[in-house]
């Protein structure tokens, strides 16, 4: 009977204390795989690194519960597990879906609520295809601010009126001994100048610039030191001569004019509704090199490989081959960029329409009185570079980009297309290009 009135006791206590202490809302959000809806084969390996760039950001988010497939099909076969939950508890699962256009991924992601199936949040985030670290952030990104107004508010804490430590008693150094350790100090210096001099002097300078090579560090007055020169910069290795010159000629092509362009017989469609007019079509591929490729894979030691689908990715670093400074330089500004531009002549070679490919606005608003033009955006680097101090990478991307140019021009003037040129013209020259033109 004793026994039984300490047991009463203590249940009533654990009741009264869950009801003064009520547990904390949670977030259960229920994280599935992001679904490639095209089945694309080349972009199904994102799909892994979408959902778990997603749950790395919200993993240890205050009052967020991750669960998976496998906890979603378990709380849909009894939604009663729901009312076990602590009260105010929400149950969200996230979904995503993405596909590729040209070099572009386009991701769209829902938030819906377990309970009545109903969407409460959506967005969508585009990346370029070879900035995938990029996309895989901007998707968690995504989803932590999507989550953010269901989550429970982080409890304020208490902060005590007393100071955690002690403020220490900084004690005051007297002004003779200040003034006695500037003036030793200066004299120190003066007298390494005056052996520097002598040193120099005496035909010492060999010797030093040894020392400054081996940076020896060396114990003084109770502390370690070591002279460095930060004007150093790293010497070229003369037994990379070799390997620099295949990757200089190897960039020498990527960064003039790595692709290859084949031109398709165009396409004629008459206009049922207006017999005057016809609409026509130039079909164009764009693709890299194929011997480029092949160069970079048999002929070049490069220091690192990846491929994903039909991404590759080439990695050289100093300790194969010393970085001409002309290519480093285009990389990094830019200055190897060029645009496709499609020019139609007659049979005078006058030019009756132009095409300028390319995603920048200021050609997108242009106009012109002269010629037909028609701005387009379908054509998309196969090729980018990244460039370090101590690596240059290369991705490579081996996709047929189908673009058709497509016009509505009068029947009349049919009969005088005559002949069709592409040229890539540089980002820097295209408006000396098309200026005189348009």
């Amino acid at each position: 009977m004793k026994h039984f009135i300490q047991m009463s006791k203590i249940l009533y206590l654990l009741l009264l204390t869950s009801l003064l202490y009520p547990k904390e809302p949670y977030v259960y959000v229920y994280l599935l795989p992001f679904d490639n809806i095209q089945k694309d084969p080349a972009v199904e390996w994102i799909a892994a690194g979408l959902s778990d760039m997603a749950r790395e950001e919200i993993k240890n988010v205050y009052g967020v519960r991750v669960k998976t497939k496998e906890d979603l099909e378990i709380i849909m076969n009894d939604r009663s597990l729901m009312l076990k939950q602590p009260r105010g508890s929400r149950n969200l699962l996230v979904l995503g879906k993405y596909n590729r256009q040209l070099d572009k991924v386009h991701v769209t992601i829902q938030v819906v609520d377990v309970a009545n199936w109903e969407e409460v949040a959506k967005s969508q985030v585009t990346e370029v295809y070879s900035q995938v670290p990029s996309l895989n952030k901007a998707v968690g990104s995504s989803v932590s601010t999507m989550l953010k107004p269901f989550l429970p508010s982080i409890p304020k804490e208490k902060i005590s009126p007393y100071p955690t430590y002690t403020e220490p008693v900084v004690k005051q150094r007297h002004p003779v001994s200040t003034q006695a350790e500037l003036v030793a100090s200066s004299l120190d210096k003066q007298i390494a100048e005056l052996e520097a001099s002598m040193e120099f002097l005496l035909g010492a300078n060999e010797r030093k610039k040894e020392k400054v090579k081996q940076q020896k560090s060396r114990f003084e007055s109770g502390e370690w030191s070591m002279d460095f020169d930060v004007d150093r910069k790293m010497d070229e290795n003369p037994e990379n001569a070799g390997n620099t010159q295949l990757l200089s000629s190897v960039l020498d092509q990527l960064l003039s004019n790595p692709y290859e362009v084949e031109l398709q017989r165009p396409e004629f469609e008459y206009h049922q509704d207006d017999e005057l007019y016809m609409t026509v079509r130039f079909p164009v591929v764009y693709r890299l090199k194929d011997k480029i490729l092949k160069d970079m894979l048999t002929g070049l030691p490069y220091t690192g490989l990846e491929q994903d689908g039909s991404l590759t990715v080439f990695y050289f670093d100093r300790t194969k081959f010393n970085f001409p400074n002309q290519h480093v330089e285009a990389i990094k500004s830019g200055s190897y960029r060029n645009v496709p531009v499609l020019r139609i002549f007659d049979n005078n070679r006058n030019t009756l329409i132009v095409v300028a490919d390319t995603p920048e606005k200021y050609w997108h608003s242009r106009n012109s009185s002269r010629v037909l033009y028609a701005p387009h955006h379908q054509f998309s680097p196969l090729i980018d570079f990244s460039v370090g101090g101590w690596s240059i990478q290369v991705a490579m991307e081996t996709v047929d980009i189908q673009a058709v140019y497509e016009f509505i021009l009068p029947v009349s003037e049919i009969e005088f297309l005559s002949n069709v040129s592409l040229k890539f013209v540089n980002e820097s020259d295209l408006k000396s290009f098309l200026d005189p033109i348009l």
